[in-house]
């Protein structure tokens, strides 16, 4: 149970220390006294988000702070998983910085969100007037059902199956979608090694084929140059260019004697004369070997074309880049591994999973459906204490076809007011007070079913009054025999049913407004809940009937 909340620097909080019992305590005050603001900071605890202008004084830090006795809640294996100090008064505190950064501790500890919101959910339920809205969600309705059921374990095994069933389906899509990739590049791969290898490829051809077409496409100028330059070294008007040299090297022979540099002119003249020799012999040659032959020409164009074509298909700039691409994908298609035989097996995996995962969906479905009775008989009972008893309340399930987190169920509350009234589905049809009568109902039916110290409600009663605020307050008496209950409340007749009352309220002085609190002592009980029946200042009239309603005479 919460023993005390001490709020420091939040709001319109400067300074706020509340001691609490266990049964049924109620707060009251009026409309903007700052019973949302005590909301607020004790949604601090159980891990809500700080607002980083809550701030009273800007100067210093907010602190938010409650004590829980958690001595018969058999937590202690949490705080040892999570390497905290156990103590039967457990101390939650939330700071607030100057800055809007917030920070967590558990007995002086600091822990992350994460861990604050396990804890606390463990200790205290916290339920706003906008949490009937939460009856439009199916997840919702779904774990209210799981709670009455009390199917923790068996949604837990449907967890873990549903959890193993996904891997593996994502395991199977992965692998698929790899294999089916690596087919498609290995198909296409030994298209490109075929035509490849048809295309005989060889390093040299490309240099030699360029240079070969040249030649036969400048045959016809080769051969008359090569013939003129021929002719002109050999003979040309009489004159024989090897007989000139001939004759020269006569000439110099013939001083030889005279000195030794007139020899190596003549040996000069004589290399000139064989070198003429040799080149008229290779010029006749070359002549005779070039050919005219336009065939070959088209059939060298055509061969250099595919080469081309094939460079040009492939993005490589030469026929070198194209041998090295067909050894490469030839090495990538030895290495080509057929994932077919792991498919089978993974596919086989998944279709056991699935069967596994269909089993325990089966048997989640069964707890559901064999609660469901009971379920709809608890809350009938609970709707019948709170005035809405002429009306109907029934539960559909239905099949969703696909696995989800929590089952493959769906489930429809249907809800009618009024004896004859088809049932329809409560989200659409519940006023707001008949929606914070059924969730009140839910409410005290699930937390029978759980061990939860602490239950905090927050103006559920809007949208009632009269004989059915009287009623709405004697379900929550009943739950306060099992749970500590807080209700902060504007109707006298819930406020009559508490066994403590506090009161909030705001109080000036010379630095501003703030929001108080005290606890109520008998009189002024009568008196508070007086002026609430009254609406202004408490008549003798309104003060007889408080004191009788807390007296349990009304």
């Amino acid at each position: 149970m919460l023993k005390s909340l001490q709020i420091e620097n939040y709001a319109i909080i400067r300074s706020l220390r509340m001691d609490f019992e266990e049964g049924f305590t109620v707060i009251t005050g009026e409309t903007g006294a700052g019973k949302s603001i005590l909301m607020g900071a004790l949604s601090l605890l159980s891990g809500n988000r700080a607002e980083t202008d809550v701030l009273f004084d800007k100067g210093r830090k907010c602190i938010v702070e409650g004590t829980f006795d958690i001595s018969n809640l058999g937590l202690e294996v949490f705080f040892s998983s999570n390497d905290l100090d156990f103590h039967n008064e457990t101390t939650i505190r939330r700071e607030i910085n100057e800055s809007g950064k917030s920070r967590a501790f558990i007995n002086d500890t600091p822990v992350n969100l994460t861990t604050l919101r396990t804890l606390s959910s463990a200790l205290i339920d916290i339920h706003s007037q906008h949490k009937t809205l939460m009856l439009q969600d199916a997840d919702f309705r779904l774990a209210l059902l799981d709670q009455f059921a009390q199917n923790q374990s068996v949604l837990e095994e449907y967890k873990s199956a549903l959890n193993l069933w996904r891997k593996k389906k994502k395991e199977y899509a992965e692998l698929k979608t790899w294999t089916d990739e690596a087919a498609a590049r290995h198909d296409y791969n030994n298209f490109v090694i075929n035509e490849l290898e048809a295309a005989e490829l060889s390093s040299e051809e490309q240099e030699l084929n360029e240079r070969k077409i040249r030649e036969l496409s400048n045959a016809e100028k080769i051969k008359s140059h090569l013939f003129n330059s021929l002719n002109m070294l050999t003979e040309q008007d009489g004159v024989n260019v090897a007989g000139l040299l001939g004759e020269i090297h006569g000439e110099i022979k013939a001083l030889e004697p005279i000195g030794g540099e007139y020899e190596a002119f003549a040996q000069r003249v004589e290399s000139l004369k064989a070198e003429a020799q040799d080149l008229s012999f290779d010029l006749s040659r070359k002549c005779d070997a070039v050919e005219v032959n336009p065939g070959l020409i088209e059939s060298l164009n055509a061969r250099m074309d595919l080469l081309y074509t094939l460079q040009n298909k492939y993005r490589v700039e030469d026929t070198a880049g194209l041998i090295e691409l067909l050894e490469r994908l030839r090495k990538e298609s030895e290495a080509f591994n057929d994932n077919s035989e792991l498919l089978e097996k993974l596919s086989s995996e998944l279709s056991e999973t699935e069967t596994l995962l269909k089993k325990s969906a089966v048997k989640l479905s069964e707890s559901r459906a064999g609660c469901r009775s009971g379920f709809v008989k608890a809350v009938k009972e609970r709707l019948a204490l709170l005035d809405l008893g002429d009306g109907d309340f029934e539960v559909v399930m239905k099949d969703k076809g696909t696995y989800s987190d929590n089952g493959a169920d769906e489930v429809t509350f249907m809800f009618s007011a009024n004896r004859g009234v088809a049932a329809s589905d409560l989200a659409k049809t519940a006023s707001g007070g008949e929606l914070s009568r059924i969730m009140l109902c839910l409410k005290s039916i699930i937390t029978d079913t759980v061990l939860l110290p602490t239950v905090v409600f927050d103006e559920i009663d809007s949208g009632i009054s009269g004989t059915t605020a009287t009623k709405v307050a004697d379900v929550m008496s009943l739950l306060s025999l099992n749970h500590q209950v807080i209700s902060i409340t504007h109707l006298p007749q819930i406020a009559a049913k508490g066994g403590s009352h506090f009161l909030v309220y705001k109080e000036q002085d010379e630095t501003g407004t703030a929001t108080r609190i005290r606890r109520l002592d008998a009189g002024e009980r009568e008196r508070v809940l007086a002026t609430m029946l009254s609406g202004s200042e408490a008549s003798e009239s309104a003060l007889k009937t408080a004191h009788e309603m807390l007296n349990g005479k009304q």
